[in-house]
């Protein structure tokens, strides 16, 4: 028969042991309580701890997604109000060139209109210096610390830059920041945005081009084309190799066609007038309204000079008119780029409600369950107590 011995000693380290479990159980689930938190360690729940890990990442970057889209949208909307100013300055300015093709204004009237015109042109490039409210400027590319414009002796140069910045507003999801100032003011399609009809700068005549346009694309092949008077009621179509297209006889008022493109003349040209019409080239803004000005200014005493401004007024009412059609073009963009913001700003907020309920269930305690386990817990370190002081106590003397 074996006897089994157990030494007070290992009595007193068994049951030691026993009750300091006891207390690290309760230590634990009451921390888990006030911090609300069963991902203590990372020992306890590895995968879980790596799982809240990711999560925590994701709704950080939702969180500097969310101060981002915050952000452009303060940007893009200081963009569109400057496009719309920018659109009504060019509005005034071609009303103000309609009002100078009146055969009745006299030359002070004329300069009187120039001068207006010159502050519309100031009012325009202080819009395309102005700054988005922190500090950047709206329409210097990525050049940030720049004055992206500047006047020197009527020629406007550009100190930014094409580049456009990038900017992330939700998962996956990414959105320009802004326009480019050589987008908005420098490279602008003049004529009617497709084609620019003008007169040869040393026409000798009195003939004035009233429109032109494209009639077949399919036929035009994207070709400039110039229409020469052999004589006063002559005329011919030449390509850019000097080929004749189509002749015919002038009157005034009549429409001349050729190659899909037509032009409109009025008035008597002079042999060897000529009049081009060719792709659309662009031209800054600035230049536009500086060139219609100077026209105003400039002596026109004959006939000849008449019709010099009247070809250059003409001219530059259409280059008016696609500036502010490219004006009202760069808005539609940035309209497009809010709605994408406001979109994003949906997925981010289903996103997060998805990622914080992920968080909470492998995260967060029930109260309800850990203040029931912290019960036991209790009661069983108090029987632990008990027991431990019972087995104190014992004693071979007590036997005696």
């Amino acid at each position: 028969m074996s006897v089994l011995r157990m030494s007070t000693a290992a009595l007193h380290a068994q049951g030691l042991q026993g009750l300091m479990q006891q207390q690290q159980k309760v230590a634990r689930t009451q921390q888990e309580l006030v911090s609300n938190t069963r991902l203590l360690r990372a020992a306890d729940n590895p995968a879980g701890m790596a799982r809240a890990q990711g999560l925590d990442h994701a709704l950080a970057s939702l969180q500097q997604q969310d101060r981002n889209a915050s952000l452009v949208q303060h940007r893009l909307r200081t963009q569109e109000s400057a496009l719309a100013d920018a659109g009504s300055q060019l509005d005034r300015a071609r009303q103000l060139a309609l009002q100078a093709n009146s055969g009745s204004l006299s030359a002070e009237d004329r300069a009187s209109i120039a001068a207006e015109l010159r502050a519309v042109r100031s009012e325009l490039l202080a819009i395309a210096n102005r700054e988005d409210g922190n500090g950047r400027r709206l329409f210097s590319g990525t050049r940030d610390g720049v004055i992206p414009f500047a006047d020197n002796a009527g020629v406007v140069t550009y100190a930014g830059d094409d580049g456009r910045n990038t900017i992330e507003i939700g998962p996956d999801q990414w959105v320009l920041d802004g326009d480019p100032g050589s987008e908005v003011f420098l490279r602008v399609r003049t004529g009617d945005g497709i084609v620019r009809g003008s007169a040869a700068a040393g026409n000798t005549g009195n003939g004035v081009l009233q429109s032109s346009g494209v009639t077949d694309h399919a036929a035009w092949g994207r070709q400039a084309l110039q229409v020469e008077f052999t004589a006063a009621d002559t005329w011919r179509v030449v390509d850019g190799a000097g080929t004749q297209l189509a002749t015919g006889t002038y009157a005034t008022g009549a429409t001349i066609s050729a190659g899909g493109l037509q032009l409109t003349i009025t008035g008597t040209p002079a042999p060897g007038d000529s009049f081009a019409i060719e792709p659309a080239p662009t031209r800054d803004v600035f230049s536009t309204l500086q060139n219609l000005a100077d026209a105003l200014e400039a002596p026109a005493a004959s006939d000849v000079e008449r019709a010099r401004r009247e070809n250059l007024i003409g001219a530059a009412v259409g280059d008016i008119a696609t500036a502010q059609d490219h004006m009202l073009g760069l808005r539609s963009g940035v309209g497009t780029r809010l709605s994408a913001i406001d979109t994003a700003d949906d997925v981010r907020g289903a996103t997060d409600l998805t990622l914080q309920e992920s968080l909470s269930d492998l995260r967060d305690v029930d109260v309800a369950e850990a203040a029931s386990r912290l019960a036991l817990q209790l009661t069983a370190l108090e029987a632990a107590q008990k027991t431990m002081l019972r087995v104190q106590g014992l004693s071979l003397f007590d036997r005696l």
